[in-house]
C-alpha cells in the first residue's frame, strides 16, 4: 500500500534503487559490541540471528545476559549521515514513546542520552526489546482484531501530541509524463499486468488529477499518529493483546484519511474484500470517541486512491527497474496486490462513502483518557 514507510502506500521515490546492505551486523562484531555497550545490553550469548522483518531493513535477534533484543539494521539507501534524516528517524520512534507513556500499547526502541537511531560508519540501528508475540496474517485476522486497532487509532487521533522533527504531510511524487515513462517501462521489461494498466492509462490518469484538490482538503487538519497501522505492524500476545510496532512512517496525517484507508486495510481491502468489516471498523472507531469529518470523506477517498495508484507505479519500477531478484519479485506480487485493491474500490467507493457518511453524522462519545 501508498503509505510512508519501507513498504507502504505513500513511499516517494520511484523506482526503487538497487539496495546493497551494509555489512551485516552478524559479521561486524565492533558495531555489535558499541551497542551493547552504549545500551547496557550485556555480553552476547553468540552471534546474533537473523530473522523476518520487512522488506527493506535487516532484523536480527540478539540474546545478552540482560536479556533478549531485536536489533533494526537500516538498508543503506536510507541516509543516516543526513540531519534531516536522523531528526525524523529519532522524532518517529519519540511518537511510539510519548504514545507507549499514555498508554497506547507502542513498542519504542532503547535511548540513550537522547537519542534512538545510532549511527556507526554510515550505517544505522534502532535497538528494541525483543518480543515473542507476532502479527497475524491477513488471512488470520478475526473481527475482534479490528475492532482493537480501530479503539487504538481512535485514542491516538485525541491524544493531541506534539512531536518536533517529524516529516510533514505527504506530497504527491507523480505526473501524467513520470506515469507514461513507468508504463511504457512496464511494457518493455515484460512486467506483469502492464498491458492492463496501459489499458486503464487514462483512469489513472483522472485519479492523479485528483490529488492536489483532495489533499488540499485533507490539510485542514492533521494529528500526530502511526502512518502505516496495517496487520503487520500489529503484534498479537497470548491473551489477545495488541503491540504496534514499526513507527518509521509516523507524521502529522489527517484522521478521517488515515482511519478509511486502515478500515479498508483491516477489511481485506487487497483481497477479500467485504464491506461489513469495513462498516464494523468505523462504528467501533466512533464508539471509541473518534469524530469522522464527513467534509473530507470525499477526499479521503480520492487520496486513497492516489495512495494505491502511487504503490503500484512504486512497484511498476520496482519489478521493472532493479536487478535485484528479490526486489523484482516483491515487486510483482506487490502490483498485483494494488490491482486487487483498486479495483474493489472501483466498485465499492459510492457504498463506502455512504457507510462513512451515515458514521460521520454520529456523535461519538466522549474521549476516553488515553
Amino acid at each position: 500500500m501508498l503509505r510512508y514507510s519501507a513498504v507502504s502506500l505513500s513511499r516517494n521515490p520511484v523506482p526503487l534503487p538497487v539496495t546493497t546492505m551494509n555489512t551485516p551486523l552478524g559479521r561486524n562484531a565492533q558495531h555489535l559490541e558499541w551497542l551493547c555497550e552504549r545500551f547496557d545490553l550485556g555480553r552476547p550469548r553468540g552471534e546474533p540471528i537473523a530473522v523476518a522483518g520487512g522488506f527493506h531493513h535487516r532484523m536480527w535477534r540478539l540474546d545478552t545476559g540482560a536479556g533478549a533484543f531485536a536489533i533494526k539494521q537500516l538498508a543503506d539507501d536510507v541516509d543516516v549521515c543526513d540531519v534531516a534524516t536522523r531528526t525524523r528517524l529519532n522524532a518517529t520512534e519519540s511518537v511510539a514513546a510519548a504514545f507507549a507513556a499514555l498508554g497506547i500499547p507502542a513498542l519504542a526502541s532503547l535511548c540513550r542520552d537522547g537519542e534512538h537511531l545510532q549511527v556507526l560508519d554510515g550505517g544505522g540501528y534502532l535497538v528494541f526489546p525483543w518480543t515473542d508475540w507476532r502479527a497475524r496474517d491477513r488471512n488470520a485476522i478475526e473481527p475482534c482484531h479490528a475492532r482493537c486497532v480501530a479503539r487504538i487509532l481512535a485514542r491516538m487521533h485525541g491524544a493531541d501530541l506534539q512531536v518536533a522533527g517529524l516529516a510533514g504531510p505527504a506530497t504527491w511524487p507523480l505526473t501524467a509524463a513520470r506515469l507514461t515513462d513507468l508504463l511504457e517501462l512496464a511494457q518493455r521489461r515484460n512486467v506483469r499486468e502492464a498491458d492492463h494498466l496501459r489499458g486503464r492509462v487514462d483512469d489513472i490518469l483522472a485519479v492523479v488529477e485528483r490529488q492536489a484538490s483532495a489533499q488540499s482538503v485533507l490539510s485542514a487538519r492533521s494529528v500526530v499518529s502511526h502512518g502505516d497501522l496495517d496487520h503487520k505492524n500489529v503484534l498479537w500476545g497470548p491473551d489477545g493483546e495488541p503491540l504496534l510496532i514499526d513507527w518509521e512512517s509516523a507524521r502529522p496525517i489527517n484522521p478521517t484519511y488515515e482511519l478509511l484507508l486502515e478500515a479498508l486495510d483491516w477489511s481485506g481491502i487487497a483481497a477479500n474484500f467485504e464491506v461489513a468489516p469495513f462498516d464494523n471498523f468505523l462504528s467501533a472507531y466512533v464508539r471509541e470517541g473518534g469524530e469522522i469529518d464527513a467534509a473530507a470523506v470525499p477526499a479521503a477517498f480520492d487520496a486513497i486512491l492516489g495512495a494505491w495508484v502511487n504503490w503500484m507505479l512504486y512497484n511498476v519500477g520496482r519489478a521493472a527497474g532493479v536487478e535485484d531478484l528479490r526486489q523484482r519479485a516483491i515487486g510483482t506480487e506487490q502490483i498485483d496486490l494494488a490491482v486487487s485493491a483498486l479495483l474493489h474500490l472501483e466498485r465499492n467507493i459510492p457504498r463506502l462513502k455512504d457507510i462513512a457518511g451515515r458514521h460521520a453524522r454520529q456523535r461519538p462519545r466522549e474521549l476516553r483518557r488515553v
